[in-house]
């Protein structure tokens, strides 16, 4: 009876944020463009990402998510453009989405600063026959799909010491769960506008090592503020291992290797310290990253090396 009662409240939460929550990956200070759209060509080179996270290992109707994105610099490392494309599944609703970025960048004293704008849109699916109902609901059939549209900003601050951005990637409150025959804003799903605060810094120990800790605060209305907060141990600018903490109590590892001067793959593992930590055996993120130089890539000395 235990685990069953676990197991509607870990159903009931995962509704309940896939209707206010967007998908956070461990692995985002490797792939910035996630969350913040003044990211694009900020490594002045084209950087292309495939990244999967399943969560709740062991859980049925746990999220899951499946997101590429790519990003390069143009204009003599002037302009950035980006692309990212996600899939989003939880219980019975897969999530797609496609968003476009444009950056326009310029050199200050203190490193690089980019101004970033991007949009797109969302489709949700909801199939309500995957539901097991004791009785036959009219309001509960099919699989209706939503289109919502989105656009957002953001601001981001590099050079190869530190990094700081601010995001607000969507800012379009769109419904996105609706009972049709009622009126009432109760029976309405919507999707609460993000605040997005990172940022981090490299540390230099040896000739061989380096430390590199960030963090990611995450606010929306009615929800308390969430923070993330991780730091990379760096080896020989090859090898990046480190741990990640967030205030929802998960703990974490997560690291990436660069195979060669193009390929580089990461992975990260979160346990949660939550009462879901007895059904589920933790979360896996795996991402591969390839990178390269374009025929108009031009080196500049206050473009980012490890962000």
């Amino acid at each position: 009876m235990r685990k069953i009662i676990l197991y509607l409240s870990v159903m009931i939460f995962c509704l309940a944020s896939f209707a206010q929550q967007r998908s956070t990956t461990t692995t985002y200070p490797y792939n910035g463009l996630l969350i913040n759209p003044a990211y694009a060509g900020s490594l002045n080179l084209l950087s292309v990402i495939a990244v999967h996270r399943k969560q709740w290992i062991n859980v049925e109707g746990a999220p899951s998510l499946t997101a590429f994105s790519a990003h390069s610099s143009f204009a003599s490392n002037r302009v950035g453009i980006g692309l990212f494309a996600s899939k989003a599944s939880q219980s019975i609703t897969d999530d797609y989405s496609l968003y476009g970025s444009y950056a326009y960048k310029i050199n200050t004293p203190i490193g690089i600063l980019a101004m970033g704008l991007q949009g797109g849109f969302n489709q949700r699916t909801s199939d309500y026959e995957k539901l097991n109902l004791l009785s036959t609901d009219p309001l509960m059939q099919g699989a209706p799909t939503r289109f919502s549209p989105n656009f957002g900003t953001g601001i981001y601050l590099a050079n190869p010491v530190y990094y700081i951005g601010a995001s607000v990637p969507y800012l379009l409150e769109n419904i996105i769960l609706e009972n049709s025959e009622l009126t009432n804003s109760d029976d309405q799903s919507i999707e609460k506008r993000h605040y997005y605060l990172s940022g981090g810094f490299i540390y230099p120990i040896n000739d061989h090592l380096k430390i590199s800790p960030g963090f990611l605060l995450k606010g929306q209305e009615a929800i308390p503020l969430s923070w993330n907060a991780n730091i990379n141990l760096i080896i020989d600018e090859v090898a990046y291992l480190g741990i990640n903490y967030r205030n929802t109590g998960d703990f974490g590892i997560l690291g990436q290797v660069m195979l060669n001067e193009n390929l580089r793959v990461g992975y990260a593992y979160d346990v949660n310290t939550s009462q879901i930590n007895t059904v589920s055996s933790g979360s896996h993120e795996i991402f591969i990253n390839y990178r390269i130089k374009l025929k108009n890539y031009r080196k500049d000395p206050q473009c980012p090396v490890y962000f």
